[in-house]
């Protein structure tokens, strides 16, 4: 046992001492939080898109450009919602209330404002300024030809702006036809609002064809079924309605079996590379003197396994904290029920199971393919076909997390190199803490088999200089 614990300490000591090391300790968490929040701040950031609608009937053009006034509504009250649900639960219905009550979309805003500032003052400094994402201005132009000059950025508008796009709307033998015109060849929102609004236009026409009243028309327009999912389990209490609350542990899961692929891959890369450079500097020559094989194998795994138990450590005491504050001061809002998520008892339990014995097999794995390569490049040509093999367990996280119970993901999740990621995929799905061991078991005895078979390929390609090319050169020979 002193053995390996030299061997875990020595590794353990060369990658923390690296200035790398701690590069990336204080970076990661940053670089997370850039890419989560920047997408947010950026759009956030952009101006509101200049629209302009050419229309050969009044009605149609009204139809659409209510359309686009009923998006910049509901976009501006989702985030006044928000942010009262989360800054101030206890007037948030009463903000709302004087919201909904306003007659139009400024007005509305000011209402819940004034609101907020009459009953916690405090928490006006961030009230948002909701902006809308597309701004409708008259047309430059008469027809769409003499429009091109706006569309392709060559004119601007008298303002200084550039027109975004343009909705073209012609009927054709009496049907509405929507021509969108704008370089932005991968945005068709603008498209697709003006789609629905002329959908429910045609649908008015048809009725008042067949002789309803038009107030009848738009009322029948107006139906719509309310639709409530709930959950049958015990567990679920009261109605058993099912709410985000119910559904951000899937959420959670989800980003979490990301993450543990991609810590798991990247350390046991760290593993191969290291394992690599050490045999063609002969220092495994040296230190296998000392040690057995199964030894070496064992510690240098635990010695990786201690940097990153260190990261984790660190970042799990950030996020950690982070989340239950989060979890605790916005519980209502949609940040704070996710963050709850993150800290569910079942899934953290599944991400640690999940990570360590992942690890432990994937590292082995990597280990004993690390000391049949003579070098880098050598050993990238192996992982090809290798990394396709280890993938296979991310192709089943969509199926598994569409249909947890599905009896393929049921059984696929029983075999070692899919259970870390399926675990954490089930676990949000009720999965009995009995299971969970089962699996764990489970796993941990494939590893005892892995290492095993590992230290044994390990011994061939260190002990005996065993490689891939005199492996397929004697093969050839033969």
């Amino acid at each position: 046992m002193s053995q390996i614990l030299l061997v875990a300490r020595r590794d353990y000591l060369a990658y923390v001492g690296a200035w790398g090391f701690w590069l990336s300790l204080i970076t990661a968490p940053l670089i997370i939080a850039v890419l989560m929040f920047a997408p947010i701040f950026l759009a956030r950031a952009e101006p509101p898109r200049v629209l302009t609608i050419l229309a050969e009937r009044v009605e149609d053009f009204g139809a659409v450009t209510r359309a686009f006034d009923t998006m910049a509504y509901d976009d501006a009250r989702r985030e006044v919602s928000a942010y009262v649900q989360a800054t101030t639960p206890a007037i948030a219905v009463e903000a709302m209330a004087a919201f909904d009550g306003a007659p139009n979309r400024a007005a509305s805003i000011q209402a819940a404002r004034h609101i907020v500032s009459m009953r916690e003052p405090r928490a006006l400094a961030a009230f948002p300024s909701p902006s809308p994402r597309y701004i409708l201005v008259d047309p430059p132009a008469a027809n769409i030809e003499a429009l091109r000059s706006y569309l392709d950025g060559a004119q601007a508008l008298g303002d200084g702006r550039k027109l975004y796009g343009a909705l073209n709307l012609r009927r054709v033998d009496g049907a509405p036809r929507i021509e969108y015109w704008s370089v932005n060849l991968s945005h068709d929102e603008p498209s697709n609002i003006a789609r629905r609004a002329l959908r429910l236009e045609m649908q008015r026409e048809a009725l008042a064809a067949q002789g309803v009243d038009p107030r009848e028309a738009e009322r029948l327009q107006g139906l719509d079924p309310s639709v409530t999912q709930l959950d049958p389990r015990p567990s679920a209490g009261g109605t058993g309605e099912v709410t985000l609350r119910q559904r951000a542990p899937s959420f959670a899961a989800l980003a979490l079996a990301f993450v543990l692929w991609s810590v798991v891959f990247s350390v046991a890369n760290m593993l191969l590379t290291g394992v690599i450079e050490e045999k063609s500097n002969k220092i495994l020559d040296t230190l296998l003197t000392s040690v057995t094989p199964l030894q070496m194998l064992i510690g240098k795994l635990l010695g990786v396994a201690g940097v990153s138990a260190t990261l984790f450590l660190f970042w799990g005491a950030l996020g950690g904290t982070l989340l239950s504050m989060a979890a605790t001061s916005m519980a209502d809002s949609f940040v704070g029920q996710i963050a709850a998520a993150f800290i569910e008892p079942r899934l953290i339990a599944a991400f640690a199971i999940g990570f360590v014995a992942g690890y432990l097999m994937y590292g082995a794995i990597f280990l004993a393919l690390g000391s049949l390569c003579e070098s880098i490049q050598e050993a990238q040509t192996l992982l090809g076909p290798v990394a396709l093999v280890l993938a296979m367990p991310m192709m089943l996280i969509t199926p598994a997390l569409d249909n947890p119970n599905a009896p393929i993901i049921e059984m696929a999740s029983w075999v070692p190199i899919f259970t870390p990621f399926l675990l954490l995929i089930r676990a949000p799905a009720g999965l009995p803490w009995i299971e969970i061991a089962g699996m764990g078991a489970m796993m941990f005895g494939a590893v005892i088999v892995i290492l095993l078979l590992a230290a044994q390929i390990f011994r061939a390609g260190v002990v005996n200089q065993l490689s891939v090319s005199t492996l397929f050169g004697r093969k050839a020979k033969g």
